[in-house]
């Protein structure tokens, strides 16, 4: 367990301190804010900047709960990490060992954050380019273009922490809303981030959420290839949550047709610079998303 108190130092305050621990810190498995009486007021709200700065951040946060959780339940069945150094993950590159401004959330989280005062801009690199890893901003959803090895200068006013995908991982979501339980009880959505190769795998952990032992569970394996996404669930718990969403990054054409078990999908597909958008799909999985094993294809 990781965790951060989110701004401020021997009871000073400082707003752009605030603003950027506040969205660095959304992306530790413990995030809070801590005070103590007789220093100075440091909520999110006492600054326009920080509480906007801290909306987009948590926003992203609360969307990504079912990726943290799942990956806390493999954290607790087989002791893998959750927060990671780029040196644990890619451990053959020992140029890695020195990066201790960037970490992972899990493998496919990057998250390069601003670490000094009055910059608007972050150092970074992006493993394992030289064996052909692909990187996608989150914001834009496009692949990152950079060197092997390249310590690269990415944008960062204040306000905006830079957070990339690694190609090759599908990230379940739900939607960010006000609590954690409203967001458990709202639609999935999946980012599915192609690899060079055009793959990509995950699973989502699903239970009640609130149980210390749950008494039923259910695991969804993703896998991606050859132009389709399967979805293939096993477990005993019952998630009647609709599927809203599938967002594909690195569709190298536009597609002619997006299928869902062999139905034409004809409504809320979107293709914009290699991503592909499907949307609605509610209807098509009102018994909940994880009801019955699905294959979207598009070609």
């Amino acid at each position: 367990m990781f965790g951060v108190d989110t701004c401020g130092f021997n009871g000073n305050s400082d707003e752009e301190l605030c603003n950027r621990w506040m969205q660095l810190s959304a992306f530790f498995p413990f995030y809070r804010n801590h005070n103590v009486l007789s220093a100075n007021s440091q909520e999110a709200y006492v600054w326009a900047s920080v509480a906007e700065a801290s909306r987009t951040a948590m926003a992203i946060r609360y969307s990504l709960l079912p990726y943290m959780y799942t990956l806390f339940y493999y954290a607790s069945t087989t002791g893998s990490t959750v927060m990671r150094a780029l040196a644990w993950e890619f451990p053959n590159d020992p140029t890695l060992a020195a990066i201790d401004n960037q970490f992972l959330l899990g493998p496919a989280i990057l998250v390069t954050p601003v670490l000094g005062q009055g910059l608007t801009s972050a150092q970074g690199v992006f493993p394992g380019i030289a064996q052909g890893e692909v990187w996608y901003d989150w914001y834009t959803q496009q692949a990152v273009v950079a060197q092997p090895g390249e310590n690269v200068t990415i944008p960062a006013p204040l306000g905006h922490i830079p957070v990339f995908i690694r190609g090759g991982y599908v990230l379940p979501q739900q939607e960010p809303l006000y609590t954690t339980a409203e967001s458990r009880n709202s639609s999935w959505s999946l980012l599915v981030a192609l690899s060079k190769d055009g793959a990509a795998s995950g699973q989502v952990y699903v239970d009640d959420g609130a149980s210390l032992v749950p008494s039923a569970a259910l695991l969804v394996d993703f896998t991606a290839g050859n132009g389709s996404l399967w979805a293939s669930a096993r477990g005993t718990y019952e998630d009647t949550n609709a599927l809203a969403n599938v967002t594909i990054m690195g569709v190298a054409t536009k597609p002619s047709t997006v299928t869902l078990n062999g139905q034409t999908v004809s409504n809320g597909v979107s293709y914009n610079g290699s991503v592909l958008s499907v949307k609605g799909l509610e209807t098509a999985t009102s018994k909940g998303a994880w009801a019955q094993d699905w294959v979207l294809s598009w070609e």
